[in-house]
């Protein structure tokens, strides 16, 4: 005698780190990639690495102004769109 078994859905395999939270992608993607803008535009002169432009506050906005923006448009063309595609 046959057992009725009744047909289970596949349990829906969870969404990658980036994509379970905002605060996720932005320190997946958005932090790492300000921060090498930051050593290649502004630290990095002669081949060598120079931390003197951190003491002038025009990196400090130049880093909050790219924040702001990268993190914008990375979440309308990139973080918006997969993430609906995993939740659905």
């Amino acid at each position: 005698m046959k057992k009725h078994q009744s047909k289970r859905p596949a349990p829906k395999k969870p969404a990658p780190f980036i994509y379970r939270s905002f605060f996720n992608f932005w320190l997946a993607i958005v932090l790492p990639a300000t921060l090498t803008a930051l050593v290649v535009s502004k630290l990095y002169y002669n081949n060598t690495i120079n931390f003197e432009p951190l003491k002038e506050p025009s990196t400090w906005l130049y880093i909050a102004i790219l924040q702001v923006f990268l993190g914008f448009f990375t979440y309308l063309w990139v973080f918006r769109i997969k993430s609906k595609e995993y939740k659905s």
